[in-house]
């Protein structure tokens, strides 16, 4: 019986795809770098080849031409994002820094980090009552007063070294307790940082600002930019879903199981959050290399894609080349029509999520577009994460009603994009959600987050 099975054209096919998939999945483990890369590449050529066809059917185009003309408008366009949109939404991103850290719980023993301090820094900037004090010229001149006081604090948090007539003794007596042994290394650090100094920080945004503007702004600068501080904001959703009747003993004890469980979620997000989040300049220098790399192969790879398809099959043993080449007809079928399935649901989802967050007198529509467009893109677990920021904007209105509207909202919206994704892969989607998750959770394990 299990001979026979080896026998059969459709397992011997299947043994040599998983093969090959394991040396693709190799590839892809190289480097985050080389897999986003891969991945680009091949969702913009999963893109182009419709309108390729398209393009040669009804519009008499020739494939090379209608391939250059796909290539420069989706990298026209890409460039043209970067290029507008890296700014403003960094500049949001921070600033929403200070909405989550406002909902989390205050935790006094919580270390403060340089992003917690640009945080803060980005807050007093904007805040309102220092804006009516500047003229045009000086609001235009604040980005050059972030920087100067991010490097002042960046400098003010790295640790100093120890006093040296303390340390010469410390060694002493430390070799002569390790003097028995031949081998031992010794490391020397510090936690000691300098502390900020008014007049500094005065002269700082005095280059820029009106003595009051400076007088204010330092004052604020000085008290609370090394403090990492909260409104608290999850006090008002535990309240407003509370029962009014509740015992005041159950009261006490149900603020006290969502603040201890907050600070967990809160010291998980402390640990990585700041770090990715003071990567992203790197990582939007990488971007132009990525998107360098990634046009260079769309291009070589969307010319030579019918040649391709045509050598596939070939990497199989002749006896089941017929099997494998409606394997990967089928599984290019499906793959073309769900990339861009998905590709198109998550812009139409982002600039709707965009849209609705504006129109509901929200801030950062424009991150919060962004985000639910990226988010779209991750099968089965995007939605939960696109939802979570999105909550905690609203939460930090301390409107509830407005945190439920926005919720009912984004439910329908999801609801029709669901729809829409339906009616686009009608036909076409073969596997099984369950088996979908399945992968997510495999792949996770195995790449992490």
């Amino acid at each position: 019986m299990s001979r026979e099975i080896l026998k059969k054209p459709r397992f011997q096919a299947a043994l040599f795809t998983l093969f090959y998939l394991a040396i693709c999945f190799a590839v892809f483990s190289v480097s985050l770098r080389t897999a986003v890369i891969l991945f680009a590449t091949f969702t913009v050529v999963m893109v182009l080849e419709p309108w390729a066809r398209f393009a040669q059917r009804y519009l008499k185009i020739k494939r090379s031409i209608s391939l250059g003309i796909g290539l420069t408008v989706i990298f026209a366009g890409l460039v043209l994002l970067i290029v507008f949109l890296t700014t403003p939404v960094a500049k949001e991103a921070s600033k929403f820094y200070n909405i989550v850290r406002d909902f989390f719980p205050s935790v006094q023993e919580a270390e403060i980090t340089s992003f917690e301090v640009n945080a803060n820094i980005d807050r007093f900037l904007s805040d309102e009552d220092l804006l009516e004090k500047l003229s045009a010229e000086e609001i235009e001149s604040l980005d050059l007063v972030s920087k100067d006081l991010k490097d002042y604090y960046s400098d003010l948090l790295k640790p100093l070294p120890s006093n040296a007539g303390n340390l010469e003794k410390d060694l002493s007596l430390l070799e002569e307790s390790l003097k028995e042994r031949s081998d031992y290394l010794v490391i020397i650090s510090s936690s000691n940082r300098r502390q900020p100094l008014f007049d500094e920080i005065v002269g700082i945004v005095s280059k820029y600002l009106n003595p009051e503007a400076t007088e204010s702004l330092s004052t604020n600068v000085m008290d609370n930019a090394m403090l990492v501080q909260s409104q608290e904001l999850w006090k008002d959703v535990v309240e407003y879903f509370m029962p009014k009747n509740i015992d005041p003993a159950r009261r006490r004890a149900t603020y006290e199981s969502v603040r201890n469980f907050l600070i967990q979620v809160q010291n998980s997000l402390m640990k990585f959050l700041p770090g990715i989040l003071e990567k992203v300049p790197s990582f939007v220098t990488s971007t132009g290399l990525v998107l360098f790399f990634t046009i260079v192969g769309a291009i070589y790879l969307s010319y030579y894609f019918l040649s391709v398809k045509e050598f596939t099959p070939k990497f199989y043993p002749k006896r089941v080349r017929g099997t494998a080449l409606s394997f990967l007809s089928d599984t290019y079928k499906n793959l073309e029509r769900y990339v861009i399935s998905v590709v198109v649901i998550a812009l139409i989802v982002g600039v709707v999520v965009g849209i609705v967050v504006r129109s509901m007198g929200l801030k950062y529509s424009l991150l919060m577009g962004l985000w639910a467009a990226f988010t779209n893109l991750i099968p089965i677990v995007g939605v939960p994460l696109e939802f979570i920021p999105l909550f905690l904007l609203a939460v930090s209105t301390q409107n509830l009603v407005l945190v439920l509207v926005l919720l009912i909202i984004l439910v329908i919206v999801h609801a029709a994009a669901f729809i829409l994704f339906l009616v686009f892969m009608k036909g076409y989607n073969r596997i099984n959600p369950v088996i979908i998750i399945l992968m997510i959770v495999v792949a996770g394990q195995l790449l992490g987050l």
